[in-house]
């Protein structure tokens, strides 16, 4: 069985620690440490800290539930991807979830993603 992936569609802190080794590469070259960067995310407002904390647990009490079965890809709500992804999906709010390119969830309830993802796993197994 192929994983399902999952899109989502939110805006990100350009400014968060990266995992990229050639942006580190870049950033490091420049002399901007992990101190810098970090005092950089403490200037974006409480509740949008709030809001990328709870997707980030949502998402990962996804990965935990479902294991094997899910992809996620995280798409920049602002890059020419991220706005292509929610002209063709009709998705305007965030977070936006497009599950295997197919349905689509916007909100903050994993349960209602999970029950999307369920649907999508009867779906392969079906007749």
């Amino acid at each position: 069985m192929t994983p399902i992936t999952i899109e989502v569609i939110a805006p990100t802190f350009q400014s968060l620690e990266m995992a990229c080794p050639s942006c580190n590469l870049v950033f490091n070259t420049l002399g901007l440490n992990g101190k810098e960067r970090q005092s950089c995310n403490e200037e974006y407002p409480e509740d949008w800290k709030e809001a990328l904390r709870y997707l980030s647990n949502c998402i990962s009490e996804i990965s935990r539930l479902y294991r094997h079965r899910v992809r996620f890809e995280v798409i920049e709500a602002q890059s020419p991807l991220g706005l292509w992804k929610q002209i063709r999906h009709r998705v305007f709010k965030y977070p936006a979830f497009i599950v295997d390119g197919k349905k689509t969830y916007v909100g903050f309830d994993c349960g209602e993603l999970g029950a999307l993802i369920d649907e999508r796993i009867k779906g392969e197994s079906g007749p």
